[in-house]
């Protein structure tokens, strides 16, 4: 008898030893961001044993609309069983949901927020999605143009990225580290630069933020070549010289068989002969 109540100690000893003193929840959240009224909805969390886990949800005024539970976890994990939301939810507001296992008590339990708009229920999540401001930005066609989005609170891991409200069809953004590329082609830019406009958008569960952005796409400046110099113009100038008119020999008034010293006696001795001479010749 005593060799039987020694083995019985050595177990019990041996499970005392293996199970938390403490088996509590340690976390837990909804399965999925959003649950809809006509869904059934459920939870999954971790614990430190392996103990029934239970849920209990308060509405608004703090007053008892149900419970959930786990009576078969998992080692250091638990997932409730699927109930309607209808049944719990009736109210727009924000309800409690405390988990707590077996050995705790409901004020021992973790707490999270539920809120309900009337037709569908989501977690509130105990940090604030907040983007950094992005500058807009100005480059040139074939230039590509790169920055990386980012969130105020470190902290928070698993958010995605994406483009909204008619970002360019050939721009792109990874949707976990948030690094934006574009490169606009010769057709993108105008003098003055043309505009793009779109939003950034960070998700996390049920929060969003976005940041709207203009992207300024130029034509670069034409090179224009130095200009050669242009050839001097070879201009053939003609010195040109006023020379007499070549006299008609004889003149239409000669008369050949007088005596040619007759007509400059005429020209020096007769004023009238003089003057019609130079008019005409």
């Amino acid at each position: 008898m005593s060799t039987k109540l020694g083995i019985f100690a050595v177990i019990s000893l041996s499970l005392l030893m293996l199970t938390p003193a403490y088996a509590n929840v340690t976390s837990f959240s909804l399965d999925k961001s959003f649950f809809t009224i006509d869904e059934s909805f459920s939870f999954s969390g971790e614990q430190e044993g392996k103990e029934i886990v239970y849920i209990i949800i308060r509405n608004p005024n703090g007053s008892f609309k149900g419970m959930l539970s786990d009576p078969v976890p998992g080692q250091g994990e638990f997932s409730v069983i699927p109930r309607p939301v209808e049944n719990f939810f009736a109210s727009e507001g924000i309800y409690n949901a405390t988990a707590f296992t077996d050995s705790q008590k409901e004020e021992e339990g973790v707490t999270i927020k539920i809120e309900y708009d009337g037709k569908k229920i989501f977690e509130i999540p105990d940090f604030v999605l907040q983007l950094k401001p992005i500058s807009d930005k100005e480059v040139d066609e074939l230039k590509t143009v790169s920055f990386t989005a980012s969130i105020t609170d470190s902290s928070v891991e698993g958010e995605v990225y994406s483009l909204e409200k008619n970002p360019p069809s050939d721009a792109t953004i990874n949707s976990s580290t948030g690094k934006f590329t574009w490169t606009p082609s010769n057709s993108h830019g105008n003098n003055p630069g043309a505009e793009y406009t779109f939003d950034i958008v960070v998700t996390k569960g049920s929060q969003t933020d976005r940041d709207t952005i203009t992207i300024t796409v130029n034509e670069p400046d034409a090179v224009n070549p130095e200009p050669k110099p242009e050839p001097e113009e070879k201009t053939n100038t003609k010195q040109t010289t006023n020379e007499p008119k070549e006299l008609e020999i004889p003149a239409p008034f000669v008369d050949e068989a007088k005596d040619p010293q007759s007509y400059v006696d005429r020209y020096n001795d007769e004023a009238g002969y003089k003057k019609w001479f130079d008019d005409n010749y």
